[in-house]
């Protein structure tokens, strides 16, 4: 296996980037969503390098064209392994840079390195690598940031893409390491436990890395109680273990231990206790005082019943006792370590209790899932429980569906204590649960809806258990259910106005769906559907969680966004006042504005187009009653302001120009309207 290579200024942290608390921006990150579990197999992690000074920068992408079985040869292409090749290097929400290999049809011809330069600024940044390689085997490339001067580079990584291939469902491999102290002659010893049902073969490797290399033991075949093969060891020498272990079938399980034993002393130097197929990991007991212990079983039939279900317990290299269905086993253990498997067969999924006890002392009691739908489209278990006991007393259970981004098939929820379902509840609701002093679980069982259209098949539920009186929480949590969520838990400082923002980088295509739900506690408080943003999103100081929801384009293994948590830019704030806000009818007003926070001003009414921030200027003649509005925008959002000027009508004058007295003006209109009534008169 290719050893990476990782040469940057800072490691990529997967869970995002907090920054302090002084910092405008609390949380920013941006990631790739893979469409399937085999492109994720094939997808490089995320690298990060930060930029201390501004200037000028070169991404350089390169096919390193390593053959399969070959050394690294460049000049050596006659099948190239990577059949795509791009990076997006990200800061802020922004695609700084974008490269992609173009990969010739022609045989024999070298994939050339793809180099963009980009203007940085101090910051961290992070790198997107996607690529495919072909069955053939493992590709490589190398990614090198430096400054597009010349010099040295700040960031270099140089990494694998290859075709990651697991074992069958029937299969385990265990690989692990182990050093001899002691010079002598080892064995090593595979024995079939035959729980809940015998293997079928066992290959057992083991090699030594230190200080020579060479193969010491190897034996395929079936198990048996004799030894799988011996060696002699120097003192200090250090070895790998590996055992490929087979069982019946896709859907059965199998259990085997191994052990590494000898030297002069005959010690155990290295055993374990090994699942094969479905066979869950063991849970370790600590067994207080040795005795007669009885070991139970029960289904909880939640959310429907078991077909089948077993138990077997082994301590010290010895299988000490199983039991099938409801019927106790009588074990004798000896006081400390021991370990319990739990098997279980379900068409879908389905929960069992076990409890160890030594007469009225219960010394194990817990809840044990089986899943046989690991698919993101079936139903599934969720386990909850408080890290202390509960005191005994009344509490509400709370199961509420938050219909993110639709409503769940079915939700239901059962609280476990001991060995017993104490409440169920069959929907979504509130209830009273009364409970005993002790260990308790919720399960919640969910079925995400089907796809509909370009709606993927996801939900979002919240539950909450509260004291009853006092309201205190006992457990209070949200679960995305389907296999398209990414949870990001980000903690904010202090109560206040927020943005947050989703971002879809379009790399290498936009996502078919991208939607973030905001949640505090079991409580859904903003979403964001698409590249957009929340802004002033009044939220709490403390923990809230960002539930992204991302499903890549239909013909793309890939999507790539971002998301971003920040202090709300306060909105602009404009005034404007008009002096004087009283005129004569042709006369001018001079009108004064200001706008903190904005980027642009326009204007409407009594005048028009884009304005200054801030100023003065003066109307022109106005004839009328004016309302001049003003509008201006900024990061933070957008402010207007207005004023009315009053226009009064220009009145009569004397002939020597001061203006004429009312009453003496009523008066000359009613001589003249006499005069003239006279003179009609006169006339006929």
């Amino acid at each position: 296996m290719f050893r990476k290579t990782i040469v940057a200024l800072a490691a990529w942290l997967a869970s995002g980037v907090g920054l302090p608390a002084w910092s405008a921006t609390v949380l920013e990150t941006s990631e790739v969503r893979a469409a399937n579990a085999a492109a994720a197999a094939q997808l490089p992690p995320t690298y990060e390098f930060t930029l201390t000074a501004a200037g000028n920068y070169v991404v350089t992408l390169k096919d390193l064209g390593v053959m399969p079985g070959l050394p690294v040869d460049p000049t050596n292409l006659n099948v190239p392994v990577l059949q795509s090749l791009q990076v997006l290097v990200t800061r802020d929400l922004q695609a700084v840079a974008e490269l992609e290999i173009d990969y010739p049809t022609e045989p024999n011809i070298a994939q050339l390195p793809e180099t963009q330069v980009f203007a940085g600024t101090p910051g961290t940044y992070r790198v997107h690598v996607l690529g495919a390689a072909s069955d053939a085997g493992v590709g490589l490339f190398s990614v090198d940031v430096a400054p597009s001067g010349g010099g040295a580079p700040l960031f270099q990584v140089a990494d694998e893409i290859a075709i990651q291939s697991g074992p069958a469902p029937e299969q385990t491999v265990l690989q692990t390491s182990f050093t001899v102290t002691q010079a002598g002659a080892y064995r090593v010893r595979a024995l079939d436990r035959s729980f809940p049902a015998p293997l079928v073969e066992r290959n057992v490797l083991v090699l030594q890395t230190s200080p020579t290399v060479g193969v010491v033991v190897s034996n395929q075949g079936a198990f048996s109680t004799a030894d799988v093969g011996t060696f002699n060891a120097t003192a200090g020498a250090t070895y790998d273990l590996i055992v490929i272990a087979s069982s019946s079938g896709a859907d059965a399980a199998g259990l085997y231990g191994v052990s590494v034993q000898g030297g002069p002393s005959d010690a155990v130097i290295y055993r374990s206790e090994n699942a094969v197929g479905s066979l869950p990991r063991a849970r370790t007991l600590s067994i207080a005082s040795a005795g007669a212990h009885t070991l139970t079983l029960a289904d909880l039939e939640f959310p429907e019943a078991l077909t089948s279900f077993s138990a077997a317990v082994i301590q010290n290299e010895t299988f000490v006792g199983s039991t099938t269905g409801t019927t106790a086993a009588n074990l004798t253990l000896s006081a400390g370590p021991a370990q319990l498997f739990v098997y279980a067969v379900t068409p879908t999924v389905g929960a069992a209790s076990v409890t160890l006890g030594q007469g009225a002392q219960v010394e194990y009691a817990d809840v044990h899932i089986a899943d046989a739908s690991p698919e993101a489209s079936t139903p599934a278990i969720y386990s909850f429980s408080p890290s202390e006991a509960v005191a005994a007393g009344n509490y509400m259970l709370t199961l509420a569906d938050l219909r993110f981004p639709t409503q769940l098939t079915d939700l239901r929820a059962a609280v476990v204590q001991g060995a017993t379902v104490v409440h169920q509840l069959d929907e979504a609701g509130s209830e009273p649960v009364t409970l005993q002093t002790g260990r308790m679980r919720v399960l919640v069982a969910a079925t995400p809806p089907p796809v509909s259209g370009t709606t993927p098949g996801n939900g979002l539920f919240a539950l909450t258990l509260t004291t009853q009186p006092g309201n205190a929480t006992v457990i209070e949590s949200t679960q995305g259910v389907g296999g398209l969520f990414t949870a990001r838990v980000v903690t904010l400082p202090a109560a206040g106005r927020y943005d947050v923002t989703l971002k879809d980088f379009a790399f290498p295509e936009r996502l078919r769906t991208s939607w973030l739900a905001v949640t505090r506690g079991t409580t859904l408080v903003g979403q964001v559907i698409g590249s957009s943003a929340i802004q002033n999103l009044q939220l709490e100081a403390g923990l809230h969680v960002l539930n992204f929801l991302g499903q890549p384009a239909a013909d793309a293994n890939y999507g790539t966004f971002g998301m971003k948590v920040a202090d709300s830019v306060a909105p602009p704030v404009v005034t404007l006042a008009a002096s004087p806000t009283s005129v004569t009818s042709g006369q001018t007003t001079t009108l004064t504005w200001s706008a903190t926070g904005a980027t642009s001003c326009s204007a409407a009414g009594g005048w028009s187009g884009s304005k200054a921030l801030t100023g003065p200027e003066t109307s022109v003649a106005l004839t009328a009653n004016t309302t001049f509005e003003i509008e201006c925008v900024g990061p933070g959002g957008r402010d207007d302001a207005s004023v009315t000027v009053t226009v009064n009508a220009a009145a009569l004058r004397r002939g020597g120009g001061g203006a004429m007295d009312p009453p003496l003006l009523v008066s000359l209109l009613a001589l003249l309207s006499l005069a003239t009534a006279r003179r009609r008169s006169i006339l006929r």
